[in-house]
């Protein structure tokens, strides 16, 4: 079998290494399902039939023949030296399948859960970029359909909007709200509009508090009164700014 085949190339970059196997099981599979071979896999061989058997009964014995042959040479081309000399003298490829499912198999389910366990406890920090969390959120997703995981898109969505910081409150209660149903792609787009909304109004707030006349001067006359400090002054009028409505905030509903 060629390399230039779609289907050998496929295999052959991703070859079995033990952590991997739910990932090569799948490809497998697929292979397999497109040739209408998958069946070696689920039945058993029949006996071999007697010379006076019936034209039907030997074509069905000589399919599953030359179908097992085929899945046996996809399974053995994509895995490695030391584990084809382990597993070329069985003879159906059902055998192999379940002597690397006994091998692999919990090790796969242990790093199933692990990747599992990285998206499900990820939290966003206060001062981290959305799209550097997203993008680090869809490499957990990848991770874990590599070990078998299946997490459909809106899925995705739900938790990415579970694991946002604080400051993306709005922007979620705003989606359920609304019962909005985002891609991933426009997701990320909606919060990045958001992101940099949010971060307008910030520094206008901050902006307005420097250039606000005689600022330094009142504040200097309330602490001198015993009043509040004036990191407490600072964040009470930049609240008081950010109560203010946003102008120029598109479609957006907080």
């Amino acid at each position: 079998m060629s390399m230039g085949n779609p289907i050998m190339s496929l295999l052959a970059n991703n070859t079995l290494t033990g952590e991997n196997f739910p990932k090569w099981k799948s490809n497998i599979n697929i292979v397999l399902v497109s040739e209408n071979n998958r069946f070696v896999l689920i039945e058993e061989c029949s006996p071999v039939p007697p010379a006076n058997a019936a034209r039907a009964v030997r074509e069905l014995y000589d399919r599953w023949i030359a179908s097992n042959n085929k899945a046996k040479a996809y399974m053995l081309a994509s895995i490695s030296d030391v584990l084809r000399s382990k597993m070329e003298p069985k003879e159906c490829a059902f055998e192999i399948m379940e002597s690397l499912q006994e091998m692999f198999g919990q090790q796969s389910e242990q790093a199933h859960h692990e990747a599992t366990r990285k998206y499900t406890n990820a939290r966003m920090f206060l001062d981290t970029h959305v799209r550097d969390h997203v993008m680090q959120m869809t490499n957990y997703f990848s991770e874990a359909e590599m070990h078998g995981a299946v997490i459909d898109e809106g899925t995705q969505v739900s938790i990415i909007l579970n694991s946002l910081s604080s400051d993306f409150i709005p922007f979620t209660s705003n989606y359920i709200m609304n019962k909005l149903n985002y891609g991933m792609t426009q997701l990320l787009n909606e919060l990045q509009t958001f992101e940099a909304i949010l971060g307008l109004v910030k520094n206008k707030a901050e902006a307005n508090i420097v250039n606000k006349p005689n600022s330094s001067k009142g504040l200097k006359r309330k602490m001198a009164k015993g009043g509040k400090s004036v990191e407490l002054e600072r964040k009470i009028v930049a609240l008081e700014e950010l109560r203010q409505p946003v102008k120029n905030s598109g479609d957006l509903r907080i």
